[in-house]
């Protein structure tokens, strides 16, 4: 591909930062470093008490396309959908704040992207563990190393693919034409999967969507950090698959492998809230009531 046409094209990257001063210069230097250089940064600090926001005018002061925005703290999707407002590239990526890519990143997916004519480009990760300072790699074979789908066929495949690994549900290790999220942005009502709901609707209007498995995102986690058990954010995150599935069917699409997923998540998250003695809880009655409901 001609590098000169590579150049053309502005990529709008999006970052919402809070409380990540000890990892955030490690994020950034990674985005100073890509291999396609048309890019702008939009950090987006969402009320971070700590030292994030000294972190973020030094590389503003030092690098013309890093933009640095502010705003009282209102969680990840409104810091994210600030970030959409003001970008203007022809294209969107996002990053979290504690995570980094590699020097590719950029230029893989956005080639990709245009190589295949797509909306929307996907690649893969790889985990960093903090706790025990590892990284964690896919271990199974999907066949390909590119593949496309229309939206459609993506969708009616969704539930199989994301079996393995969180690659096309996941906010990260994606471009998008900014064309597409014109109308579709972060729900800030919901506290977990809102990233889950913000992809499937971009899936739902893209005409192509092409996968590239390419581990090039690494997101950083930590071995206990599923160890909070937070109702609330569970109740969230199952609202959201049942608006989904409504709006499935309201576009006279299959469904059934949508609400046997979510049959089998009610079922562990039952199990789970009796073993941590929570049932009674009004959460708890009303995740037993949508279950009895999808079960028939």
């Amino acid at each position: 591909m001609n590098h000169k046409v590579l150049e053309n094209e502005l990529i709008s990257i999006v970052i919402p930062i809070y409380n990540v001063e000890n990892y955030l210069r490690q994020c950034l230097d990674s985005i100073v470093a890509q291999t396609y250089q048309n890019f702008e940064c939009l950090l987006i600090n969402d009320g971070s008490p700590d030292h994030s926001a000294d972190i973020c005018r030094e590389y503003v002061s030092k690098d013309s396309r890093f933009r640095y925005f502010e705003k009282e703290n209102g969680g990840v999707s409104s810091a994210r959908n600030l970030g959409i407002e003001h970008s203007k590239g022809e294209y969107i990526t996002f990053i979290d704040s504690d995570d980094w890519v590699d020097s590719d990143y950029l230029e893989v997916l956005y080639t990709t992207l245009l190589e295949e004519g797509a909306d929307i480009a996907v690649s893969t990760y790889k985990k960093f563990n903090i706790k025990d300072n590892c990284f964690y790699f896919h271990i199974f074979q999907r066949g390909y190393d590119k593949k496309t789908f229309t939206g459609q066929e993506l969708i009616d495949n969704l539930q199989a693919l994301s079996f393995f690994d969180h690659s096309y549900s996941s906010t990260w290790g994606k471009l998008v034409k900014s064309v597409r999220v014109e109308t579709i942005r972060f729900n800030e009502e919901t506290t977990l999967g809102e990233d889950m709901e913000f992809w499937y609707k971009l899936y739902l209007i893209s005409d192509k969507i092409v996968y590239v498995n390419k581990d090039n995102y690494i997101y950083r986690t930590s071995s206990d950090e599923y160890k909070h058990f937070e109702l609330e954010k569970i109740r969230s995150d199952i609202q959201q698959r049942l608006n989904f599935i409504a709006f499935l069917t309201a576009r006279k699409l299959e469904v059934s492998s949508y609400v046997d997923d979510c049959i089998v998540y009610l079922r562990y998250l039952v199990d789970k809230i009796k073993f941590e003695e929570l049932e009674f809880t009004q959460t708890a009655r009303w995740l037993q009531e949508v279950l009895f409901l999808l079960e028939g």
